[in-house]
């Protein structure tokens, strides 16, 4: 029991100290806010337009299911325009610290999911 504990407590310190340097590793970024659709852009005011036009609606008839469903086809479009403006860039690093963080990455998976196992079989 005790080294099944060891072995899950390595692996989860592994897989934190991986998974730390790997995301300390990305840059985030964003970009201008809107939405590309194939080559045309849409600016960020224009997204707002069928959310706008939704609440108007819904304010002027509260029973209708098409203002409901406008309002959330622009909450849809607002989300997916503010998801594509962030772009996530790996900085650059040495081969060394790349192997070091698949080691730790890996190699802490497999030996905290080895212990999970190991615990159940048990």
């Amino acid at each position: 029991m005790r080294k099944i504990s060891l072995q899950l407590i390595g692996g989860l310190v592994m897989l934190a100290a991986g998974g730390f340097w790997f995301l300390s590793s990305i840059s985030v970024t964003t970009s201008y806010f809107g939405l590309l659709l194939g080559t045309t852009r849409v600016n960020g005011g224009l997204i707002l337009v069928p959310f706008i036009a939704g609440l108007v609606w819904l304010f002027l008839k509260p029973k209708s299911v098409g203002a409901k469903l406008l309002i959330g086809l622009g909450l849809v479009v607002i989300v997916a325009s503010i998801l594509s403006s962030v772009r996530f860039v790996l900085r650059s690093m040495n081969l060394f610290e790349f192997l070091i963080i698949l080691i730790l990455l890996i190699g802490g998976s497999v030996l905290t999911l080895r212990a999970l196992q190991d615990k159940k079989r048990n």
